[in-house]
């Protein structure tokens, strides 16, 4: 009976700590918390939100078309939620202020984070087209996806200027100084060193997959 008893108390503990301490936890759970609210389908805002509720819509069904024309069509939408806050503690919780995580258990599902700094069309944009572009991978290829190729393919519907072309051939002297690919393959290559480095690792992604 102890070891019964410990081992419940073992795996509620557990299942507390993933929903409430792990980003993916927390963000899984975001439609059952009183602290956010559904304002669109998938789409939940922070209830103490400052901004407009009607501006995140619109912007949100911009990057959808844009993405839609990219794409032909998005099929993506049923299974991704699409998280705006401006809530620090929140954010910390979600565990990111721009950014997509996706799971495969139990369904594939993405999750996006956006803060009101980031509440941008080529943000919000950019993060679609990774849930846009899980969707259609399957669960081997999702996991085996090299990173410089799941963000360039995102940066294509990215339309700031730190990422433009021009950037691209001031910064790598038209092509003379770039980066190779297998090194920017994993998660930990890509996203490693200082922003700068790390902005010039989008820049040749972007490129790359242009091309």
């Amino acid at each position: 009976m102890i070891v019964f008893f410990s081992l419940i108390f073992l795996i509620a503990a557990a299942v507390v700590w993933f929903f409430e301490f792990n980003p993916t936890g927390y963000r899984m759970s975001v439609s059952r918390r009183a602290s956010f609210e559904e304002i669109a389908d998938n789409v939940y805002v922070n209830r103490d939100y400052a901004g407009s509720r009607e501006e995140i819509i619109r912007l949100i069904g911009e990057a959808k078309s844009r993405d839609a024309v990219f794409f032909g069509s998005l099929t993506c939408l049923d299974h991704t939620v699409i998280m705006i806050c401006d809530d620090e503690k929140l954010l910390a919780k979600l565990g990111g202020d721009h950014d997509t995580q996706t799971v495969l258990f139990p369904v594939k599902k993405s999750y996006i984070s956006v803060s009101a700094e980031y509440l941008t069309v080529d943000v919000l944009a950019h993060e679609l087209t990774h849930a846009e572009l899980y969707e259609r991978l399957s669960g081997k290829a999702f996991l085996r996806i090299p990173t410089w190729f799941d963000e360039g393919i995102a940066l294509q519907n990215d339309y700031r200027e730190q990422y433009a072309p021009e950037a691209w051939a001031e910064q790598t002297d038209n092509g003379k100084n770039t980066v190779a690919h297998e090194a920017m393959d994993t998660a930990a290559e890509f996203y490693s060193g200082t922003k700068e480095d790390r902005r010039f690792r989008y820049l040749n992604a972007k490129h790359d997959v242009a091309e």
